[in-house]
């Protein structure tokens, strides 16, 4: 049955021969990385446009942005997401390049590698980010509403009412092979109708979809409120795929036990600091204190998408919003030599504070954290 299905999919989507060759020529080339939004440049975004068979936008140009381009902007969620690609942070110029799961989704078998797919899109894609047009609707309760609504056989008209709530999800699960428009209607295709139910009764978004999980409040378990222990995303899939052996496993983070180096600027006044694995978010709040002569006075967040405000952030217990900073170790950030967070010290004021990550030395741990170099007087945290 699985072969039948693939090949199903296969007539249905060319979604896996899109993918393979968007990852081959991402890196055929080096594929600059834009500062802000880090998007692909337009330039590229156009090359990849025309290799694509699934979708292919017809009127783009070099100023046509990455969102606008729904397969390719996918794809790029997808890779991020799943780790297959990365953002290179090591230098001034941001360019994408392989991950740690590269090679290992490249060996999958077709279903397999469908099924990571799958998988990477409905539990680690932050679908709000996704959604183009930007509307205020809750696009996780759109997506398991109207799935649940086509399961029951109701009638779901394509019109604009439609387009509202689903925007770009009324194609990114057409690219999946899920769902389809017949004659002005939405259904689900035949592949929808097996895979449909499980993603639903098998993995609701709000006890498996890691970023919808942390803007409810949720910083814990590799499948958000599924413990590791439990089985795996295409287990629940075996009736539908019985050739499938597994796809790529997720691991737990591996504890570091050397020290980090990071670069924190404010303006152009900076500390370049040591500190241990180790250490947590609060113990790096104290030493920026510290570093910068503050009092430590305020309440303060870490955000590590580095954009200010952006969901829940890293800071005290006591605040009762976001994540505790004391029980998140540096290690556990995951952060890539280059990367970049954001501090954000005293509301009121609003000190922001760019943290770069400088370097990761796999030494025996410091015990107390370091200043190891300075530019710039401390300012006045007053100003009175």
């Amino acid at each position: 049955m699985g072969k039948i299905i693939i090949n199903k999919i296969k007539l249905t989507t060319n979604i896996l021969r899109d993918f393979d060759i968007f990852l081959d020529r991402i890196l055929e080339d080096k594929v600059r990385i834009s500062k802000t939004q880090e998007f692909i440049n337009g330039g590229k975004l156009v090359e990849l446009n025309e290799f694509m068979k699934t979708d292919r936008l017809d009127s783009c140009h070099n100023r046509t942005p990455q969102y606008k381009y729904l397969l390719l902007h996918l794809f790029y969620n997808i890779a991020i997401a799943g780790k297959i690609l990365k953002i290179d942070y090591s230098r001034s110029t941001k360019y994408l390049i392989k991950d740690k799961n590269f090679e290992s989704y490249k060996k999958l078998s077709e279903s397999e590698k469908y099924l990571f797919l799958l998988e990477t899109f409905w539990l680690d894609c932050d679908l709000e980010k996704m959604q183009s047009p930007k509307t205020n609707t809750n696009i996780e309760f759109n997506l398991e509403n109207y799935l649940d609504k086509l399961m029951d056989r109701k009638q779901l008209i394509f019109n604009d009412q439609l387009k509202y709530h689903l925007g770009a999800f009324l194609k990114y699960l057409n690219y999946l092979g899920l769902w389809k428009v017949d004659f002005l209607k939405l259904k689900l295709t035949e592949i929808g109708e097996l895979i449909a139910p499980v993603l639903l009764n098998k993995w609701p978004f709000n006890d498996c979809n890691l970023p919808l999980l942390r803007k409810l409040g949720h910083d814990f378990g590799i499948y958000g409120a599924r413990m590791a222990f439990q089985d795996p995303f295409w287990f629940d899939f075996v009736d539908i795929f019985p050739e499938i052996n597994g796809t790529i496993p997720r691991v737990v983070v591996k504890k570091l036990t050397g020290n980090y180096i990071f670069k924190i600027k404010l303006g152009k006044i900076w500390r370049k600091v040591k500190i241990a694995a180790s250490a947590t978010l609060a113990d790096l709040h104290l030493m920026i204190q510290d570093a910068f002569d503050f009092d430590d006075d305020h309440l303060y967040s870490f955000f590590l998408s580095n954009k200010p405000w952006d969901g829940s952030g890293y800071g005290r217990p006591e605040e009762g919003m976001g994540f505790n900073a004391a029980e998140k170790r540096l290690f556990e950030l995951g952060m890539e030599v280059g990367q970049e967070f954001l501090y954000i010290f005293d509301y009121g004021t609003e000190w922001r504070f760019k943290i770069k990550t400088e370097a990761y030395i796999d030494e025996e741990e410091i015990k107390e954290p370091e200043i190891i170099d300075i530019r710039g007087e401390s300012p006045d945290q007053y100003g009175f």
